[in-house]
Order: C-alpha cells, then structure tokens, then sequence
C-alpha cells in the first residue's frame, strides 16, 4: 500500500525527478514558494517514498539534491504522483490566504458559510477567522468590502467588474509568471510547471479557465499588436479567460445605459467583438454586447498603464523613506507604527505587480479622502514623486488616495494629529529663543518648529503659511494665531499650548 504523503511532499518529488543536476534546497524552495525549514522538514518523507519506488535521494554538502533513477523509475513515480488527488493538502499562511480570496470572489454574489471555507482550507475556524481578517484590507483596496450575515456567512458587495479585475490580480500575485506562460501555449494537463510551482486549491481554479484557447483566439485578431507592449497581451489573456468561466457560471456585468453605449461604439469594440466571435466559433459561451463592451473597457485601460516595473526595488527601503518624511511633515509617531509599516510594505508589493503588468486602479474613496484630510494628501501627493521614481511609473491620483488612507488610518488609530507648523518669536536674544525652543520639541514632539525670528523679523514676516505662532511677547496677528508663552515654557504655558496642538 502507498505511503501517505501531503501535498507538500508530492510537489517536492515532482521538483526533484525532473532536476537533471543537483540542485540546493534553497533553490527547490524558490522555485516551490516554500520555506527552506519546510522543505527540509519533509525530506525524510520524500526519501521514503523515493525508496518506495526503488529510487534514491542524495543528498550531499555543497552539491545539493539529486534522484537516482532510471528514465523508467520516474516514469512510474509519476504516473503515481498523478494518481494521488486525494493528498492531504498543506497550505502556508500566504497561500491560504490566497485561496480564501480566490473562494470569495469565485462565488460573488452568493453568500459562502465559514464552514465551506474552513473546510476547502482544511484548518479550524479560528484559523480560518484569522485568515478572513488579513483578506479584508486586500478586498476593500479592490472596492469589494466583506459583509457578515448571521447565520447564513459571508460575501462580496461590489459589482461583477471589480471581482474579474479582483481575479486577475490575485492571479498574478498568486502564479509565478512562468506559469501563466506555460498555460497561454499548452493545455493545463500537459502543463509541467503547475503540478510544482502552484498549490492544489489555485490548480483547480486554473484548471477551470480556457486560458490557452483564450490566448490563441487573441493572437489570431488585430488586438495581439495593441497588447504587443510589457506583459498586456497575458494581462488580457486573463481577464478573457476568468470573463468566459464566470459567463458560463451565469455571471454577467451590468453597465449604466451611457457607459455601455460609449463603449459599444469605440473602434476597438469590433476588434473584441471579433474576438469573441472566434471563441464562440470553439464552443466557447457567446458573449453578449454588454460583455464586449466590457471587455473592451478593460483593452483600453491598458493605454496609459502598460508600464515595466523593475520588481527588483526594495520595498522596505521605500518605505523606510515613505515613513521618514511622513514623521517630519505629520507626526513624530508613524515611524513607530509597525502596523502602518507592514500594511505599506504589502501595498507597495502589490502596486509592483499592477505597474508591472498594467493593471487599472480604482479608489472609489479617493475625493472624500482628499476633502477629509487635506493636510495628509499634500504629503501624499509629494511622496508619490519619489513612489513613481522609485517604481519607475507615474502615481495614479486614486493610488494617492490610498497612501492618504494608510497615513490618516495610523494617525486616526493612533488619536495623532498632523503636525502643526509653529513660527518662534524670541525678541531677547537667540540664546533664549533657542532655550524655548528646546522645551517646545520635548514637550510637543508633534510640533514643527519651522522658523525662529526675532520681533523686528516677524513685522515683515507673513505668517498665513504656518499654523501657529509662539512669541514670548505680545504681537499684531499677521496670519496665523499668536500665543504668549514665558521663555521658560511654565506649566500653565503647556496646558494652553496643548489645547492647540
């Protein structure tokens, strides 16, 4: 009888019998997504099955991993291999999360029992509440917040578009891009690099998708040049691909009137409508007018966006500098904030994938954000220079609008304010102003202490641009409110200071 073995272990074998050299575990765990520690925990598991099979691992100090077998030995570990459907399967937090976006947005709009999900992911509830919880930013970023109804589960509010655009994203975060390659040219069974490189769950779902009959019905129309650029045509490939399975599954866009009559008129309607007609030719479902025009929609959001990225910035980094300036122009407490870090740090990952494959993006909150915390979006504003520096692609104002979420988030969450921006007026002397100066930054860390001037620089001074002013003497407001501290900052003096700041 057949040793039992986890997913995890299946797709390491497969790796390995097909390895023609030795290769190193970090390498087997690369190219599997896996950590080192996993791999390695499982290849006691591997060896024994191996055996099974009158096969051999070796393994060897500063060569790697190698199989010994015959050309006919692997052929029947494989065959073995595919026979094992029913293997336990093993997933990491990431991949799980994967999963559970992929099983929400696949059943928009119906509503999906926490015991499905619990029971596809194969973990308890706790686990599966937690992975809810980590899914939810992912989802409202894409305009598709959660809603829990009791007793019946949980689903999706949000239109067909945004799950298909939903879909692409995730796919391409989720698939390396090798994959999704390999299946524009060869049908999913003959595919080599899923059974290795994807998880059971995300294979299924792929399974599910004409990906390669979509890809050659695109390269037979007018289209394949307009997608010649960056990695548009699998982009687009894809979207074609998860639009034919989710009209077959009996899901359907709906456009207002003027929209869909704009769209249905566009020149490049009749190259998508081509398009479809090709796919219907292969037994592929018809598509109707409002699906072409949605289609052609998503073609020509590719204009402005097909951009190469280099995935190779350190996103760290960009964030270390992102959370630099926001503590000098917001608040001295951001560059604490691990949450903000990590949760800037996921979003800068995921802009990598949309630039680099051209992905629209839509922040159906952006001009309320902009309108509620104004003095958050001029920073914002000002970071997405250097963002689109870095990225090596300009910054989408609703991509803008996503960075003022994040920042005023931590700083609501953290009861913070922006920084105010003080003037300092000392008539004394500047060694006194300066000693006032240092009481204000140790008891108003979150004070910005723009400018010191003396009382005859303050008359020809406009002050409109600062928030306050903080004079040891009386002064004509020319602008921004003064107050009247002593040099020495007295109690009372920070209590009324405090108000303010």
């Amino acid at each position: 009888m057949s040793a039992p073995l986890d997913s995890r272990v299946v797709r390491i074998v497969r790796w390995l019998i097909t390895q023609t050299e030795p290769r190193s575990t970090s390498e087997l765990a690369a190219d599997l997504v896996l950590s080192e520690r996993a791999v390695r925990y499982r290849l006691s598991a591997v060896q024994n099955f191996l055996r099974s099979h009158d096969a051999e691992l070796v393994r060897q100090r500063g060569t790697g991993l190698s199989v010994i077998a015959d050309d006919a030995t692997r052929a029947t570990i494989l065959e073995d291999l595919n026979a094992r459907s029913a293997a336990p399967r093993v997933y990491a937090p990431d991949e799980r999360e994967h999963l559970l976006l992929d099983a929400l947005l696949w059943n928009h709009p119906e509503t999906i029992s926490l015991d499905r999900l619990n029971e596809d992911l194969e973990v308890s509830k706790t686990s599966a509440r937690r992975d809810l919880r980590r899914c939810e930013p992912w989802l409202e970023r894409m305009g598709l917040p959660i809603i829990r109804k009791p007793g019946k589960g949980i689903a999706l509010l949000g239109s067909e578009q945004s799950v298909r655009r939903a879909l692409v994203q995730l796919f391409l975060e989720a698939v390396p891009a090798d994959v999704l390659d390999e299946l524009t040219t060869t049908a999913i069974d003959d595919a080599n690099l899923i059974r290795v490189r994807v998880p059971a769950g995300l294979r299924d779902r792929l399974s599910e998708l004409p990906i390669e009959a979509c890809s050659k019905a695109l390269q037979d129309t007018p289209l394949r040049d307009r997608l010649a650029s960056g990695n548009s045509d699998l982009v687009y490939t894809l979207y074609l691909a998860i639009t034919e399975a989710r009209v077959e599954q009996g899901c359907h866009i709906v456009l207002e009137p003027g929209h869909f009559l704009s769209l249905n008129d566009h020149p490049a309607a009749d190259s998508v409508r081509a398009l479809a007609q090709t796919l219907e030719s292969q037994g592929r479902p018809s598509l109707s007018d409002e699906e072409v025009a949605g289609l052609t929609e998503y073609l020509l959001g590719f204009d402005a966006l097909a951009t190469e990225t280099a995935t190779s910035n350190d996103v760290e980094r960009l964030v270390s500098d992102i959370l630099d300036i926001a503590t000098e122009r917001l608040h001295a407490s951001l560059v604490e904030d691990d949450a903000l870090r990590r949760s800037l740090s996921m979003h800068f990952t995921r802009l990598a994938v949309r630039l680099r494959y051209g992905l629209p993006v839509h922040n159906p909150l952006a001009s309320e954000v902009a309108e509620r915390y104004p003095e958050v979006q001029a920073v914002a504003e000002e970071l997405s220079e250097m963002i689109g520096e870095q990225m090596g692609a300009p910054i989408h104002t609703d991509e803008i609008g996503y960075l003022t979420m994040y920042l005023s988030g931590a700083l609501e969450r953290g009861h913070l304010r922006p920084r105010k921006q003080a003037m300092v007026v000392c008539p004394s002397g500047m060694a006194t102003a300066w000693v006032l100066v240092s009481r204000l930054q140790a008891e108003f860390p979150e004070l910005s202490l723009v400018e010191v001037l003396s009382a005859s620089g303050y008359e020809s001074r406009d002050t409109s641009e600062f928030d306050l002013v903080i004079s040891t003497v009386p002064l004509e407001e020319a602008g921004a409110p003064v107050v009247v501290v002593s040099p020495l900052l007295s109690s009372s003096d920070v209590r009324v200071l405090s108000t303010l700041v």
